[in-house]
This record gives structure tokens, C-alpha cells and sequence, in this order.
């Protein structure tokens, strides 16, 4: 059950509470606020909360960017902005490839004065743009060569102004100048917020920002984190929408229930892969390696977890249905399995119970279960030997290799791989080193584990990106990770 939670440390980032359905009571700092249907309140970081959701009500809780109001401040929410709401409540949880941020972002009046360029319309320019944004001394030349080869800089000026109205320099311009403005308001210093957006001088980077803001950066920093007056905006990124995302490949140590919340998604369990249509639910068996691929637009949910201790579940055959986003139903139940804070009385496995219920799946054998049992051993101890393995398990070790092999079609040692990395993966996003992560794993040296997690992974772990998963572990009252004594962690 999910009852009134108290994160005992103050948030390490800033939050939003988001009311889906129904309302809640959040006690932030000893202050009481109230939000209801079609409401959020932002928590700056450092604020202590007390979530007391109504029964029946669907709050979500989101990671958001720094540099809001400096005081809990309500913002409305637009229907429209759900979707992507619940994608960064998704991106938290850290199963999709490549790092992620906190999207989301909340302004008061003063804040919002600086507001970003408009972001070109086709795929070629918005790369562009983005390079260029990111990386503030590249050549525009240069920059045209690694986008859109094959295009002279004349014709992306030209499409560029017809796209967004202004040139590519002023353009360029206004975007640091939004850039930098967010910097101030989180606290940064000037002269590093100049040298940040590209500026050669802190002179000239006040007098172009005085240009455009009609003040000057120090000045906008301190009107920027005055209290709001009134309701604050609440801006939610569309991006997602534009581009393909997935998980990485993975060898989950519990059973995972995911559904297609809106648009269509694929889903590849071990040789099989499973096309499933808006509102379809499937679950993905513990030990078997498996990823997903969603497309633009598309938006799927972990709903729900069991441990692999607990027996075999049967590859997948037809999905469930369970709906869209209409009824939010289902969201309340994803809620209740990787939260603490965003519905009252709903049992946590009330998802995985559904999507269970509403499928149909192969029949298992106690191979299945085995394999199912072996894959949560690893994922709560990486280290154990195959032997001990074995004699938890009461099978031979010879039997071990043997059922793994012809279960998921992959050699014992290609697959054991594959399971210590996940739980690598998901240990260096809770911010664990990757020595730390090498020896909890049982590499005796560090070479060995960073040549076996590429190997899976396509990158040294010191390097490929990961979403930090310790902000919004912390504020949702959960730190475990499924196939770990505690459980609620990342999924898919």
C-alpha cells in the first residue's frame, strides 16, 4: 500500500507534485499547500515534503530543471502536457539508452522574461541548431559540414530564416542569452555563465544580455528568484515526441509488466519480438534478455515488477489491454509499484496483477522457474560464484549451463554478462564509481569489468551516459531496484 510519505532528507533537486486525478495535501517545510486536478506544485531543492494524496488521487511526482521559483509556487497544467509528463516520470527511472536530465521547468513572472528562440521545424536544422547550442565555438561552417552535408551555409541561412524567422546568428544570440538566463537563476556566476554560452569577454556578454533582457544579468538573477506572484508556468519539452527512444539491452533479475500508454511500441524478448498497439500490456520474464524500442510520439510504462524468486513467468504470446490515458487507472497503478508519494491504499502490485490477468503466455516448466530464480540471484548478488548459484538453487552446475543456454538461446557466460551488467548499469546511475561498481560485481580488476561492460553496453561504464537516478530515488521514497531485496527500482 501507498501511504502518506515523508522523505526524511531535504530534496536534493527540485520536484513537481503534479495532480492527474482527484487532489492532495503537500506539506513543504511545515507550510501546507493544496493542489487538485489539473494542478502541480513546484518544490525548489532543499524543501522538506509531506505527500498526503486523497483517496483515489493520481499525483505524479517529476523530476524538474533548476532555476525556478526560489518558493513552492502552483502552476496549472495544460491536458496536452500529460504525455509529457509522464515520459520524464519514465526517463527518471533510468531503463532508456543515453543520459537524461530533468526536462520539465517551471518559471514565476520575473523569471520568464527570457524565453528560448523558436526551435527550427524540420529534423536537419533542429540538429543544427542543437550542435551549434551546444557547443558554442564551433564554426557555423563546420557545424553545416556535420548535420547537413551537402548543403551550402547559404541555403541553411536561407531555410533557417524561413523556419524560425530569424537569422541564424540572432538566433544563435537569443539562445545563449535563454541559456545563459537559466544559468543566473541557478546560482551561477557571471563570468563562468559568459565563458559558458560563448562569450569571449564578461563585458560583452553583460551588454548583449542587457540588449536583449532589458537588464542586466546580475539584476535579472536577483528579480529571477524572487517569490512568484500568483500561478508560475509550467513548461514541459515536446522533444520526446520527435524522436525514437529505447532500452538498453538488458537481463532484468524480475518479472517486468510494460505498457504502450499511447501510440505503439516494440518489444523484443529473447528471439521474439512482440508489436504492441496502443493501450496493450505484456510482461517480460525475469532472465530473459530483452529491449524496446518506442517510437516517436509513443509512450511506454513500466506498470509494475515481481521478483524472479517467485517462480516462472511464460515468455509472452498476446498481450492484454488495458486502455490509454483516458482512464488513468493504470498510471495509478504504475504509481503505486515505483512510488511512495503519488496515490493512497492501491496495492503496489496491482499493475502487474493486470497485465498478468489479461495476457496469455507460454506454458513454463521448472526450468522457467530456475532460470527465473538464477536471474534474481544475480541481480541481488553479482558476485556469487556459479557453484554457490547452484547450491541455492539445489541444481548442478552443468544443469544451470544447460538451461540458460536453452532458454534464452545464449551461452551461459554471454548471458551471465549480460546480468551483471544490468545491475552494473543500474548501480553506476545511483552514483556509484565504476571501481566500486567493478568490486561489488566480483572483477578483481578494473580492465576486466570495463572490456565486459562495453562489450554489452557499447562504451567503457566511465563513459556512456546515464540518467542520475538519486533525485528522484530520494524523493520518492524508493531506493531499491527490481531483483533486489527492496525492489522498486528502474524497469523495462
Amino acid at each position: 500500500m501507498n501511504d502518506t510519505v515523508l522523505p526524511a532528507p531535504p530534496l536534493p533537486e527540485p520536484l513537481l507534485y503534479a495532480a492527474l486525478r482527484g487532489s492532495a495535501r503537500i506539506i513543504a517545510d511545515g507550510a501546507e499547500h493544496r493542489i487538485a486536478a489539473g494542478t502541480a506544485l513546484w518544490l525548489p531543492a532543499g524543501v522538506r515534503a509531506e505527500v498526503r494524496p486523497a483517496p483515489g488521487a493520481v499525483v505524479l511526482p517529476v523530476p524538474a530543471r533548476p532555476g525556478g521559483p526560489a518558493v513552492p509556487a502552483r502552476t496549472p497544467i495544460a491536458p496536452e502536457q500529460v504525455p509529457g509528463l509522464l515520459h520524464e516520470f519514465a526517463c527518471a527511472l533510468g531503463h532508456l539508452t543515453g543520459e537524461h536530465s530533468a526536462a520539465v521547468s517551471v518559471h514565476g513572472a520575473e523569471a520568464s522574461r527570457v524565453s528560448p528562440p523558436p526551435a527550427p521545424r524540420s529534423d536537419e536544422l533542429r540538429d543544427l541548431a542543437e550542435l551549434l547550442a551546444d557547443d558554442p565555438d564551433r564554426g557555423v561552417a563546420e557545424a553545416v559540414r556535420a548535420t547537413v552535408s551537402g548543403w551550402s551555409v547559404r541555403t541553411v541561412q536561407r531555410r533557417f530564416s524561413a523556419e524560425t524567422g530569424l537569422t541564424l546568428t540572432a538566433w544563435l544570440r537569443q539562445n545563449r542569452i535563454a541559456a545563459a538566463a537559466e544559468l543566473l537563476a541557478r546560482g551561477r556566476d557571471i563570468e563562468w555563465v559568459a565563458h559558458r554560452v560563448g562569450y569571449r569577454s564578461v563585458a560583452g556578454f553583460i551588454r548583449g544580455f542587457a540588449e536583449y533582457a532589458g537588464t542586466t544579468p546580475g539584476q535579472w538573477r536577483r528579480d529571477a528568484t524572487l517569490p512568484a506572484a500568483g500561478d508560475a508556468e509550467l513548461r514541459v519539452p515536446a522533444s520526446w515526441e520527435r524522436r525514437t527512444h529505447r532500452t538498453w539491452s538488458r537481463v532484468n533479475g524480475a518479472h517486468i509488466a510494460v505498457w504502450a500508454a499511447e501510440g505503439e511500441a516494440r518489444v523484443t524478448v529473447g528471439p521474439r519480438t512482440i508489436a504492441l498497439a496502443p493501450g496493450e500490456a505484456i510482461i517480460i520474464p525475469a532472465g530473459t534478455p530483452n529491449h524496446v524500442q518506442i517510437p516517436p510520439g509513443s509512450l511506454l510504462l513500466p506498470i509494475g515488477y515481481r521478483s524472479g524468486r517467485t517462480g516462472a513467468v511464460g515468455a509472452p504470446l498476446t498481450p492484454a489491454q488495458l486502455g490509454g490515458l483516458e482512464s488513468l487507472d493504470t498510471v495509478e497503478s504504475m504509481l503505486a509499484a515505483y512510488t511512495r508519494v503519488g496515490t493512497a491504499g492501491v496495492p503496489s502490485g496491482r499493475g502487474f496483477a493486470a497485465a498478468l490477468a489479461g495476457s496469455t503466455r507460454a506454458e513454463t516448466d521448472p526450468d522457467d522457474a530456475a532460470l527465473a530464480r538464477l536471474a534474481s540471484l544475480i541481480s541481488r548478488a553479482p558476485d556469487t560464484p556459479l557453484a554457490h548459484a547452484a547450491a541455492q538453487l539445489g541444481r548442478p552446475e552443468a544443469e544451470l549451463r544447460t538451461l540458460v543456454r536453452e532458454r534464452t538461446g545464449e551461452p551461459f557466460a554471454v548471458w551471465l554478462r549480460a546480468a551483471r551488467m544490468t545491475r552494473a548499469r543500474t548501480r553506476l546511475g545511483h552514483g556509484d564509481s565504476p571501481s566500486e561498481v567493478s568490486r561489488a560485481i566480483g572483477y578483481a580488476h578494473l580492465p576486466a569489468f570495463t572490456r565486459a561492460f562495453r562489450a554489452v553496453h557499447g562504451a567503457a561504464p566511465a563513459s556512456v551516459g546515464l540518467t542520475d537516478l538519486r533525485p528522484a530515488r530520494a524523493a520518492w521514497s524508493h531506493a531499491g531496484l527490481p531483483g533486489t531485496t527492496a525492489q522498486p527500482g528502474a524497469a523495462a
